[in-house]
Order: C-alpha cells, then sequence, then structure tokens
C-alpha cells in the first residue's frame, strides 16, 4: 500500500494549491446575479465616517451640515477625490444620535431586567459624518475602491451609489380627463355608498374590507400625512389637489426665502430631489397612480376613491421620468418625509442591492413614520437560496413589504414562501402582507385614470389604508400595529389567495403568536472541549432564539423533543423543557442561561443526523403554542488535530478526522496521510508549516 508523506516543502506547495483551489472554488460568484448590484452612479461613493472622527461638520443657517474637511487625505485617497458634500440636515443628525442614545438605553435597561437574554439589538447608526464623494475619473472602478475603503479604521461604511428601480409595471385602460368628466357613478358593491362613477372598478377597496373600514368607522380626518416617495405627483389633478399636503409657512411665507427653516425654499408641496426646485410634478405616470390609491379625494362625484378618503398626501420626486433614482436622492427623501410631519412613507420601489445608506434614513424615519414598500415584480423569492434574492426596502423587518397575490394568481409578485412569522434570514427579513396590484384603477397626470399593474400599487393600498387604522387605533404601537396586520391576514407566502384585512386588524383582540426562529449550539458544559462538533458522549446545549408575533406575553416557554420516527437510542433528552421569560409585542427572546440539553450517545457512528422538535409556548398549560421547528444535530465521530505536532504522525482511513482550530506542524515532523483518509479543516482554522 502506498502512502503520501508530507514534509514541510511539499506540504507547504499542498496549501497554497488548496489555498487557490478553495478561493476558485468559493469566491466564483452564482450563476445568477441580480443586475442591481452592478448598477450605480459612475464616479460617486457614499463613506460614512465613524461617529468619533471629526470632521469639521458645520451647520448653515437653514440646518444643512457642511464641511471644508479633506476626507480624501484622511482617506489616503486624496488624488482621487473631486469633491464631497456631506449628507442630511442638522436636525436629522442631532436627532439620530439622541434616538441612538434613547434605544441604546432602553436596550440596556431590557439587558438589567434580563441579563440572560441572549438577543440584544443593536441601536441604528447616527447620521453624523455620511458624506457623497465624487471622484476625479468617472470610470473610477467603484467597487474596487469601495472595497478598499471598508479597511479603513476610520470608516463605517462606504458604498456605490446604487439605482434603484419602480420596477416594471403594467399599463392598462387609459381615461381621458376629458372622459372622466362626462363619468356619472354608478353601483356598487361596496356597504357604503360612494359616487365616484369609477368606483365600481376598484375591487382593491372591498378585497381588503376598507370599505366596510368606511361605514363602521371613519373614511379620514385629514391628521394623517403619507409621504410619495416617486416619479412625483400631478397635484392639480381634481381628484389629488385637495389632499396635497401643504406647507403653510411657506405657503404664507416670503417668496424665495426658506421661511420655516428646514433647507428647503419655498417646498410648499412637498420637494423634487432630481430637478432640486419646488415642484414635485410627475413626469412618468407613476407617482400620480400611486398617490390616488392612497388617498385620491372620495365621494366627491369624480374619479376614483382613495384609500383614505381626507389625507395628506406629501409629494417627494426622487425618480427620473425613466423611473430611476440613486439611494442618495431617496434617502434625502426618506429624511424630508419624517422631518416635516409624514406619518406614513410609501416606497413603491426596490432593489436587490442594499444600500446602507438608506438603510440609515429609514431606520431613524422608523421613530416618527411607519414605512411602507412594494416587494417587486420579478416572481423572485426572498429566500435564503442561491436563486433568491431579497428586494430592499420592503424586506427589512421595521418596514411593511407588501406582494400581490401569492403565485400563480399574480405570477409576477416577489414573494416571501416562508410567510411573515418566520425568517431563513439572520437579519429576520420578512415580506409581511398581500394586497391586490392587479389591474388597479387610479389617477394620472393630467386629469386622467389608468389601470396599471404591481406590487407599487399594492404597497399605497395599505398605506392609505394605515391613515385609517391610526386614527381608530391612535395609542397602538407600531409592534402591535405589525403584529394586528400579519395575524388577522392569510400568509401571503401560502397558497391560499388572500389579501391583508383592514376591518379585522382593527377590530381584533391581540394574542400572543410564538415562533421559534432558530438557536445556537454549543458543547462547552461540563469541561467539554467547546469545539463546535458534535461527539458521542458529549451534552450538547441548545438555546432557542424565539420571536413573539403578536400581543404581549408572560412565561414563555421551549421544549424539545425527538423528531417523529427518529431513533432515539442516539441520544438522551436530558433537559426538555425552559422557560425563558416574558415576550413584548413583536419582540425577541434568547436566553443564555436556561438551555435546552441533549446527550449524544456512546458509539454513534460519524456523520449521523440525530433530528430534534422544537416548541414554544406560555405558561404551564402550554397555550399559545408555536409551530414546530425541526433541528439537526450531526455527529462527528472523528478524531481532532489541533495544537502541535512535533512528531511523525500516521492518520489512516479507519478515522475521520478534523482540524476545529490551528494545527501546526513544527520542526523535522511529518504528518503521512494515507490513502482514502478524510481530513476536514474547519473555516477558521489554518494549518502552519514551521
Amino acid at each position: 500500500m502506498l502512502s503520501l508523506i508530507f514534509n514541510k516543502l511539499i506540504m507547504k506547495k499542498l496549501l497554497a494549491l488548496s489555498l487557490l483551489l478553495s478561493q476558485f472554488i468559493f469566491s466564483h460568484p452564482p450563476a445568477v446575479v441580480p443586475q442591481d448590484l452592478m448598477t450605480f452612479e459612475p464616479g460617486e461613493l457614499i463613506v460614512k465616517l465613524k461617529d468619533d472622527v471629526d470632521a469639521g461638520v458645520y451647520y448653515e443657517a437653514n440646518g444643512k451640515a457642511m464641511s471644508n474637511f479633506n476626507i480624501g487625505e484622511l482617506l489616503g485617497i486624496e488624488e482621487k477625490v473631486a469633491s464631497s458634500i456631506v449628507m442630511f440636515h442638522q436636525s436629522s443628525i442631532e436627532s439620530s444620535i439622541q434616538n441612538q442614545k434613547r434605544l441604546a438605553a432602553q436596550y440596556a435597561a431590557q439587558a438589567a431586567a434580563n441579563p440572560n437574554n441572549g438577543y440584544q439589538p443593536e441601536p441604528p447608526k447616527s447620521m453624523k459624518n455620511v458624506f457623497v464623494i465624487t471622484t476625479t475619473n468617472e470610470q473610477e472602478n467603484i467597487p474596487m475602491l469601495v472595497e478598499e475603503l471598508k479597511n479603513n479604521p476610520n470608516v463605517d461604511y462606504a458604498e456605490p451609489n446604487y439605482i434603484y428601480g419602480i420596477d416594471d409595471f403594467e399599463v392598462g385602460e387609459i381615461i381621458t380627463a376629458e372622459e372622466a368628466s362626462k363619468m356619472t357613478s354608478s353601483n356598487n358593491s361596496s356597504s357604503i355608498e360612494v359616487d365616484d362613477p369609477l368606483y365600481s372598478s376598484q375591487s382593491n377597496i372591498t378585497a381588503t374590507n376598507i370599505d366596510d373600514v368606511w361605514d363602521q368607522y371613519t373614511t379620514g380626518d385629514g391628521s394623517q400625512v403619507i409621504a410619495i416617495l416617486d416619479t412625483g405627483v400631478d397635484y392639480t389633478h381634481p381628484d389629488l389637489e385637495a389632499n396635497i399636503w401643504i406647507n403653510e409657512a411657506e405657503l404664507n411665507g416670503v417668496v424665495g426665502y426658506d421661511d420655516d427653516g428646514n433647507g428647503f425654499v419655498d417646498d410648499i408641496r412637498g420637494w423634487d430631489f432630481i430637478n432640486i426646485d419646488n415642484a414635485p410634478l410627475d413626469d412618468n405616470m407613476h407617482g400620480t397612480h400611486v398617490a390616488g390609491i392612497a388617498g385620491a379625494v372620495g365621494n366627491n362625484g369624480i374619479g376614483i376613491a382613495g384609500a383614505a378618503w381626507d389625507v395628506k398626501l406629501m409629494p417627494i420626486k426622487v425618480f427620473q421620468s425613466t423611473g430611476q433614482g440613486n439611494s442618495t436622492n431617496i434617502a434625502a427623501g426618506v429624511e424630508y418625509a419624517s422631518t416635516n410631519g409624514a406619518t406614513i412613507i410609501n416606497m413603491s420601489f426596490g432593489s436587490y442591492a442594499e444600500s446602507f445608506t438608506l438603510k440609515l434614513a429609514m431606520e431613524n424615519a422608523y421613530a416618527t413614520s411607519i414605512l411602507v414598500a412594494a416587494a417587486g415584480n420579478n416572481a423572485i423569492s426572498i429566500g435564503p437560496c442561491l436563486i433568491c434574492f431579497p428586494s430592499f426596502p420592503a424586506a427589512y423587518s421595521y418596514v411593511l413589504g407588501i406582494e400581490d397575490r401569492p403565485r400563480p394568481l399574480a405570477g409576477y409578485t416577489n414573494y416571501d414562501p416562508s410567510g411573515p412569522v418566520s425568517s431563513g434570514h439572520a437579519n429576520l427579513l420578512n415580506y409581511e402582507l398581500a394586497a391586490p396590484g392587479t389591474g388597479i384603477m387610479s389617477t394620472i397626470p393630467g386629469g386622467g385614470y389608468s389601470t396599471l399593474t404591481g406590487t407599487s400599487m399594492a404597497a399605497p393600498l395599505v398605506a392609505g389604508a394605515l391613515a385609517l387604522y391610526i386614527e381608530k387605533n391612535p395609542e397602538d404601537s407600531k409592534e402591535l400595529m405589525f403584529g394586528n396586520l400579519i395575524n388577522t391576514s392569510p400568509n401571503p407566502g401560502s397558497n391560499q389567495p388572500g389579501f391583508v384585512d383592514i376591518l379585522a386588524a382593527i377590530d381584533v383582540d391581540p394574542s400572543p403568536r410564538l415562533a421559534v426562529l432558530s438557536s445556537i449550539k454549543r458543547d462547552s458544559i461540563n469541561n467539554q472541549n467547546g469545539d463546535g462538533f458534535w461527539q458521542p458522549n458529549e451534552t450538547i446545549e441548545i438555546l432557542p432564539l424565539v420571536k413573539n408575533y403578536w400581543g404581549p406575553t408572560e412565561d414563555v416557554r421551549v421544549g424539545i423533543e425527538f423528531a417523529e420516527f427518529e431513533d432515539t437510542s442516539k441520544a438522551t433528552i436530558t433537559q426538555d423543557e425552559i422557560q425563558i421569560g416574558s415576550i413584548s409585542a413583536y419582540a425577541s427572546l434568547q436566553d443564555l442561561t436556561e438551555t435546552l440539553k441533549i446527550t449524544i450517545s456512546e458509539g454513534v457512528a460519524n456523520n449521523v443526523d440525530i433530528k430534534f422538535v422544537l416548541k414554544a409556548w406560555s405558561g404551564p398549560d402550554e397555550e399559545y403554542v408555536s409551530d414546530p421547528i425541526e433541528i439537526v444535530i450531526n455527529v462527528k465521530n472523528s478524531i481532532l488535530l489541533f495544537g502541535v505536532i512535533s512528531e511523525n504522525t500516521t492518520i489512516s482511513p479507519e478515522y475521520e478526522y478534523l482540524v476545529p482550530s490551528n494545527l501546526i506542524i513544527a520542526g523535522d515532523a511529518t504528518l503521512t496521510i494515507l490513502p482514502g483518509t478524510v481530513l476536514k479543516v474547519s473555516d477558521d482554522a489554518q494549518i502552519t508549516v514551521i
């Protein structure tokens, strides 16, 4: 029998070849890479310096942040920087710092009250020190420059200025302003009489029971402001004009002067971030259509009825006539909306590229606004999987992501197959709700109407309905509202058709809804090696992460049992139930002290799986039991190689060998590996020859 003998020289060559091979195999991109990841403004990048970096930022009288700081010199790329500007305004920066401190204190207090909770969210970053940099060469390799800057100790993040899109949408029948003016109201199936002549075409209203909310509670009282971040809005449209948000300070102020000191001159009806002026008119169609779905004037005898009849629509133009807009303009639009009183922000757009700058603006806007976004129109699953991609911003857990009906009923819609109460993503990405988006009648520029199809049409229906929800239940937290909407709706990821039910969400009496999302496993108990490999005779601790997707509950418990048909001789469950504490609405908990425990039996063969099931519930009577989730313990009956090999060593096919941590082959030692031997190296381990 031949053996392979590795001396230092051969081992070094082998390791070099192995490293090269692993880089080739594992760095090769997947077959499908969204074009969005490579679509960004040429010659531009965004850099956020860490908060403790003094970037010489000062504020003008209107609150605009300015700096004469040489950011190129600090970053070591001075020759590549043509110019730089500071994003965001004084009020936003200062409020984000206060919000960060408030949440940090809140999380610290929660941690002190429950020191065993392993799930500790990070407060959002502040909006301080965000710079938009223009390079001297428009053909600069932006992704390479971004990667270089990520390693700079002064940098919090660096990214391209990604391009977002309003996505493809299908245009149907168009009714001109002249044709609309001649139309009279017709009968409809609503529980309330509506005299808008096109209302009989608005099945999206009845499908979500918004008409029953009108009948029983409210059609809107004008107290809610919905920001429409889009291609602009035709604010002269007869069916929208009365509901357009008006900045009274600027309307009654001095022309050409920033009367309210918000950094925008004469922004009477919002702002145009594309043309940099105070006339955010729609040169596409999309934004006006979205605005009408959310808040066209109802019962005025013309056109359609919006989800909220009396509401304030704040036009914010952040997209070109082509339907494209960059992340800096959109983030600035989010900032404008939140600082100027928007209670709801509608975002009927998306990208598969994640902008940290836009995320930063939204995280801080969430303190004062409800965020709603379209899931997208590419029939792509949120995943995770090799050909799955989340669409941002809809995928974020603090944004209500809106699909159309599940596939194949609406074959175009992006979707979340796991539904809104579980997530395979570590950061809990989800789309939460479904609403009608197919053939939706609404307003278009010039006084007309048309049907459009897309999740862009589904999102504003929810945004408008939320204005009614807030009026009826003003004391509900955002988290409880999310729970009410989700738990009274059919699962949009299921095969059963169904849309959000606004009346049910308003009326429901919330109860807890628990889900075990994931678990940590560790083998460090009883002076075990803690190497992360599950071996015979070891006791494994399991720490479940539990989320409560609805009403608050006390005395949450988690249990473990063998999966159905599993061979129970492979292990012993030594701690089958634990109490982890109370969980508030839409919150998560992971106890770091109380753990479920299993002990693997002696003699279990190598690479054998043992399946278990985890469930959560409240109290000793097992109320509100969660759906079970399966976990797998893969047994490694292997010999571990780590530390220093200082003598000649031979390993053979009788066993599997694992290198769980760094292994050093020292001196004149030779490692001999016989043919057929399996040797595995942990991801963070290295083999070094000295």
